[in-house]
């Protein structure tokens, strides 16, 4: 392989890291459980702060179902990191917002940072460890109102 031809592989391999990262804050957003769990490996792991701690996909995609049931709404923004790729894996970190009201006068609001294992499939990366570390929560009532999202693409 050339330089040029090292370098876009790497590029391309970044791209495609990037693009499970935005895969997954879309579908969390829009609570699609099948885009949701097609970011993960079958035998990956995900941690929330000291609360949560899913192994597998059956149970991350249980666990998350949990955590989304009765919202009024959910939003994740995530900040891209440093991508790390060695040969078929990569390691990455997110800076990330979450905000979601419901059920009920529940409210949840939170800056977080990710540390993130993902490996290459015949479907591009996903995640084989994902594990959200708390910068700061809030859970008082804040005012605003809902609306449904848009249908996905």
């Amino acid at each position: 392989m050339t330089n040029a031809e090292i370098a876009l592989s790497r590029l391309l391999d970044e791209a495609s890291v990037r693009d499970t990262v935005a895969r997954f804050a879309d579908a969390a957003t829009r609570g699609d459980i099948d885009r949701f769990r097609a970011t993960w490996a079958t035998d990956a792991e995900w941690m929330i702060g000291e609360r949560v701690h899913a192994v597998g996909v059956d149970d991350i995609v249980s666990t998350y179902q949990k955590l989304r049931e009765g919202r009024d709404f959910f939003v994740q923004f995530a900040v891209q990191g440093p991508i790390e790729i060695s040969g078929d894996e990569a390691t990455t970190s997110i800076i990330c917002h979450e905000a979601a009201r419901g059920p009920g006068e529940t409210y949840y609001r939170n800056h977080c940072v990710t540390v993130d294992r993902l490996k290459r499939s015949e479907n591009g990366w996903v995640f084989t460890s994902r594990s959200f570390q708390y910068l700061w929560l809030d859970t008082s009532a804040f005012t605003g109102d809902a609306f449904e999202l848009p249908a996905g693409f």
